[in-house]
């Protein structure tokens, strides 16, 4: 009896063990299942990073040429920490070491690692550009004891000459996540450098080459054991701008630190050959991964060194725009070459006093004297002849207010005034001695340097110019569906405006100072006040501050067979003749030497004749 409840029990406790076990085989069978099927790719991957390691091969952007095909925008290769994320054991033990041996503080490689979480973990950060000797012999020497460290050849962006034609150029940096979000950097990943600025952004895609990689094993401490795989970077297209270096170069030291822009232009197709602003900035300072210090004096300069103030700002054209006042009055038959007032230095019109520039006036003079002498009272009572709306019509003929569509981006529009438009930004009537103001380039009127620029391009050959500065099949293919059109002028009008440009060159006009021999300059000075005379006179008692006018001078060469267009802004320089015409001189000088001085003598002795007969 005794023995029969044993057994009885030993097969209770066997029958509960067997139930244990079966459990037990189900639950390892489970895990085994849930490894090996459901969790397959994510154990596979980490198998596969312990033993396998990517490194990027970065692909060089495409060279950028100037129009004789000196190199402006090169690459060079340096040597880059790059931090291994997902290989970081201890993260504050890692910095230590890093800001030991090297060149940084603690809060830089943070700063780094914050921009990079929006990186996937995997994507390696780099710590470090452009590393010296010193510091690759630290890191190569405890590389064994950080195998989350690695140092890689890679190429950076170098602006061959520093700040010259910065503007044009522009400058590289690390893709934002808000131009992630763009149609235009679809095909880009966080930490890619693309272009931020000129023709680096606009061209972005031309220039940006394709990555490479190479896959290596490694062991545990990131030794390479063996190659798996090398695919080779594809260098980015190369650009030939239509930059003309010699000449931009004399542009920007004529230029010194002035605030001011500088333009140039073949007058025939169109290419830009100068496109000069200061001040400027150095792009190496980007490619370097500017830092805040840097940035903030950028930002902080106030004459903001950033500003391309070719296309960006807008200036009062000031006597300029006489010019296109005395287009618009031959044009409307107002005025003909012969038409003169007299001038003695004060006018009254619409219950105000308006003045000359030259106290006691100019006497007698007719449309070429008033140009050449920049008569304002001839063009106060043009400008009330002709009344605001057709000075708007004709502005916009010769492109002011419409933006020239260079390859650049922001460029702005300017303003032409209106009636309209008073009305619906300012909410107040236009008053009749505003138009007055405006007819000698003052008021509310707003170019750009390009734009006017783009105006006498039209004075100087009677059409518009497709301005651009890349030489590019494609695009002049669609620069010429986009062109500017204007509505023709008469042969006989244009030709009354360019003998009076010629004769404020060469005839003891303003403009004088950019006289070339032998090339026959024609151009026009511009003195625009940036504020009122009174509130000038105010603010100057206050605090000294003298607040000189913009120096303008707008001319091309040669008259008969106009080839070169030059506009030259010079921010409170003052004499438009004193000041911008001198170096628009040495442009036109410099050119005639490089592109006229050895052409056959034939040309100009037929040119000469050509302009000897219509005299």
């Amino acid at each position: 009896m005794p023995i029969f409840q044993d057994n009885r029990e030993l097969l209770h406790r066997l029958r509960w063990l067997r139930i244990v076990f079966v459990l037990a085989f189900l639950f390892l069978f489970a895990k085994l299942w849930f490894l090996t099927i459901v969790e397959y790719e994510r154990y596979k991957n980490l198998a596969e990073r312990n033993r396998v390691r990517t490194f990027p091969l970065l692909a060089p952007r495409g060279l950028i040429y100037d129009r004789q095909g000196r190199v402006l925008v090169d690459n060079v290769y340096g040597l880059n920490l790059l931090l291994f994320r997902d290989e970081v054991q201890d993260l504050s033990e890692t910095l230590q070491f890093l800001v030991e041996g090297l060149d940084l503080t603690e809060e830089a490689v943070n700063e780094r690692l914050k921009a990079a979480e929006n990186y996937g973990i995997y994507q390696p950060v780099v710590v470090k550009e452009n590393l010296s000797m010193e510091e690759t012999a630290y890191l190569l020497a405890r590389q064994s004891e950080h195998p989350e460290l690695r140092i890689l050849k890679q190429p950076r962006r170098i602006y061959r000459y520093r700040s010259l034609a910065a503007h044009v150029l522009g400058y590289v940096g690390e893709v934002s996540q808000p131009q992630l979000e763009q149609p235009e950097f679809t095909q880009n990943k966080p930490g890619d450098i693309v272009g931020q600025f000129g023709v680096e952004r606009t061209y972005n895609r031309t220039l940006t080459g394709r990555d490479g990689r190479r896959r290596v094993l490694v062991d545990s401490r990131g030794k390479i054991l063996q190659d798996l795989e090398h695919i080779d970077p594809i260098l980015g297209s190369e650009l030939t701008l239509t930059l003309d270096l010699d000449l931009h170069a004399v542009a920007e030291v004529q230029l010194k630190d002035q605030p001011g822009a500088v333009i140039a232009f073949d007058a025939r197709s169109g290419e830009i050959l100068v496109m000069a602003s200061r001040p400027a900035f150095d792009p190496n300072q980007f490619a370097l991964r500017i830092s805040q210090r840097q940035w903030d004096e950028l930002l902080e300069n106030p004459d903001d060194p950033l500003q391309n103030r070719a296309i960006q700002s807008t200036f009062s054209p000031g006597s300029i725009f006489k010019l296109i006042m005395a287009l618009a009055g031959l044009e409307q038959g107002i005025i003909d070459a012969k038409s003169s007032i007299y001038c003695n230095g004060v006018v009254e019109l619409h219950g105000h006093r308006f003045i000359c520039w030259r106290a006691g006036g100019h006497g007698q003079v007719s449309l070429r004297e008033a140009i050449r002498q920049s008569c304002n009272i001839y063009f106060y009572l043009l400008g009330q002849k002709l009344g605001l709306q057709e000075i708007t019509k004709f502005s916009r003929q010769v492109g002011l207010g419409i933006p020239t569509g260079i390859e650049l981006l922001g460029e702005v529009s300017g303003l032409v005034p209106s009636e309209e438009w008073k009305r619906r930004v300012r909410e107040e009537p236009w008053y009749a001695g505003e138009t007055i103001s405006v007819a000698i380039g003052q008021g509310p009127l707003l170019v750009t340097p390009l734009q006017l620029a783009r105006a006498i391009g039209i004075i100087a050959r009677g059409k518009a110019p497709t301005l651009y500065l890349v030489k590019s099949e494609f695009d002049k293919r669609l620069r010429r569906s986009q062109a500017f059109s204007v509505s023709g002028f008469s042969a006989e009008n244009l030709e009354v405006i360019r003998d009076a440009m010629w004769s404020v060159v060469n005839e003891g006009g303003t403009g004088h100072s950019a006289r070339v021999a032998n090339f026959q300059v024609c151009g026009k000075t511009g003195t625009a006040q940036t504020i009122s005379s009174s509130t000038r006179n105010t603010l100057s008692d206050k605090t000294g501050e003298k607040f000189e006018p913009n120096a303008w001078f707008v001319g091309f060469a040669p008259r008969d067979d106009p080839q070169i267009v030059v506009v030259v802004i010079v921010q409170r320089g003052g004499a438009g003749g004193t000041t911008a015409a001198p170096i628009a001189g040495e442009i036109l000088k410099l050119y005639f030497e490089k592109y006229q001085k050895n052409r056959p003598a034939g040309v100009e002795v037929a040119s000469q004749a050509k302009r000897d007969k219509r005299l």
